[in-house]
């Protein structure tokens, strides 16, 4: 194998280690708080769904989307 080679076999290997750590199932907010609340997309109030965030995100959520916290309930924002 050349020197090149094993270079860009390195940093590939590499890379693809770090998307693996980086897409672990609870590796973002880990450790924090979780709030279940209504999320209205913007630009798509139809498509309101029930998400869970860290406990950090709430607050953007209810001032930015117009989400509430809780569950979606049909017939209610954007539903």
């Amino acid at each position: 194998m050349t020197r090149k080679t094993s270079w860009w076999l390195r940093g590939l290997l590499g890379m693809t280690a770090l998307v693996g750590l980086a897409s672990q199932p609870g590796a973002a907010g880990a450790g924090q708080d979780k709030v279940t609340i209504c999320h209205i997309p913007p630009g798509n109030p139809g498509n309101a769904h029930t998400i869970v965030v860290g406990a950090p995100a709430v607050p953007a959520h209810l001032a930015n989307h117009g989400d509430s916290v809780g569950e979606c309930v049909p017939g209610g924002p954007g539903q």
